[in-house]
């Protein structure tokens, strides 16, 4: 973890560099002494603490306070600003706009080091918590890909077991055709012999037909097309379930927001829950065009297949007669890709609704869910400046809606 110390004055660069290095743990001083250098810095060095002068010419520490918490990336970085100023409305700004904490000038070295210490141990634990949050979305995902495992594994197995079925067909058709295709070669080499009589070449011709007919050849060679036709369908369907469950497993650590298709998102997150919904729900699309939405994909289908399997459970638990429904819908709104999923299960209980996003929250039987899932789901969505809201009626279903920034509006990272 690096430290930048931002001053326009060189005693106190060199003042807090003496201090740092002897008290506080760090892998490198910066010091600059140019305001308009600082936001270059941050993005060449892994800085984890910035001591940031308020009184600068130029551009003044709470300009550019501003300008460092405007980036998303730059969030956990701790701000420690130095000054000398003692006026409530400078304070008010500093901390209102980001910073952690203050150091007053002149520096007194016991009050420095302190201060420092603790900003030390806030960045820390702040990477600690990242840390563990990335391990807990990536538990949850395997959890899910667990529990649909058995599905996923029907759904390859299908295409699979018809694809070997074809090809057995083929290789015993491919067998008659090899039989057929080497008398018609003795065929052609008796007609070039002289020696050969007519009536043997009528014969051999005959036993041809024979065998043809026999062997149904004309059945066979008509069956290839589709047969082949048939199988490339089966591959394609195995490929785009390995390719969703790819995107769906990626680890997604580096956070990445990219531009990605919101329809391609649902496909990835329907495909993987197919075997799980078709027994339980009918499943209603209605997909608008709409701009690509700004995220990860992987981490988004997390949230998808979330709010989808809990639906299935809910519709599951009413023990009903019947299937259920589950209704889909994307669509642009302002300059938010918003995906629409609706149930008619029993809905949520309204002491629950506002309680469904927080950590560790279950109205499942102990031991079968964590209460993590939405929780988890809210803060991915929540990652990437969109929104994940809920609307319920208990008895009545629910309804989730999943809003991420529009690729050419988003403001994220």
């Amino acid at each position: 973890m690096k430290i930048l110390v931002v001053d326009d004055e060189k005693f106190n660069l060199a003042v807090a560099r003496d201090l740092l290095e002897a008290h506080v743990e760090n892998q490198g001083v910066i010091l600059c002494n140019d305001p308009d250098e600082v936001m270059n810095i941050l993005a060449l060095e892994d800085v984890g603490i910035v001591l940031l002068d308020i009184i600068m010419p130029k551009l003044d520490g709470i300009a550019l306070l501003k300008i460092i918490r405007s980036e998303e990336k730059y969030q956990d970085i701790q701000v420690v600003m130095f000054t000398g100023l003692a006026d409530k409305e400078s304070f008010r700004q500093c901390f209102e706009y980001g910073a952690n904490d203050y150091i007053n000038k002149p520096i007194d070295p016991t009050e420095f080091v302190v201060r420092m210490q603790a900003a030390a141990k806030t960045r820390k634990n702040v990477l600690k918590l990242k840390q563990t949050q990335s391990y807990l979305v990536q538990a949850e995902k395997l959890m899910s890909l667990g529990e649909l495992a058995a599905g996923v594994a029907h759904e390859i197995n299908n295409p699979v077991g018809f694809i070997n079925s074809n090809l057995e067909t083929m290789s015993k058709y491919l067998d008659k055709a090899k039989d057929i295709i080497e008398q018609y070669r003795k065929l052609g080499r008796m007609v070039l012999d002289a020696d050969v009589s007519r009536e043997e070449l009528v014969l051999l011709q005959q036993r041809i037909i024979e065998n043809e007919t026999k062997g149904k050849l004309d059945r066979v060679l008509a069956d290839f097309k589709p047969i082949i036709t048939e199988s490339r369908d089966g591959v394609d369907r195995v490929a785009k379930i390995v390719q969703s469950l790819r995107n769906f497993a990626r680890s997604g650590n580096d956070d990445a927001a990219t531009s990605n298709d919101m329809n391609q998102i649902v496909e990835d997150a329907l495909l993987i829950m197919k075997n799980e919904i078709k027994y339980v729900a009918v499943v209603e699309e209605n997909f608008a065009s709409v701009n690509l939405a700004l995220c990860d994909k992987g981490q988004v289908a997390q949230v998808m297949i979330n709010i989808l399997h809990n639906a299935v459970q809910a519709i599951k638990g009413q023990s009903r007669g019947e299937l259920g429904k589950i209704a889909i819908d994307t669509y642009s709104e302002g300059e938010y890709v918003v995906c629409r999923i609706s149930d008619d299960g029993p809905g949520i209980k309204p002491d629950h609704i506002n309680r469904i996003f927080d950590p560790f929250f279950t109205t499942k039987e102990i031991g079968s869910g964590t209460g993590l899932g939405l929780s988890i789901a809210y803060g991915i969505i929540k990652k990437f400046a969109g929104e994940l809201l809920v609307k319920s009626e208990y008895g009545a279903g629910a309804t989730f809606w999943i809003k991420l920034p529009a690729a050419s509006e988003a403001k994220w990272g």
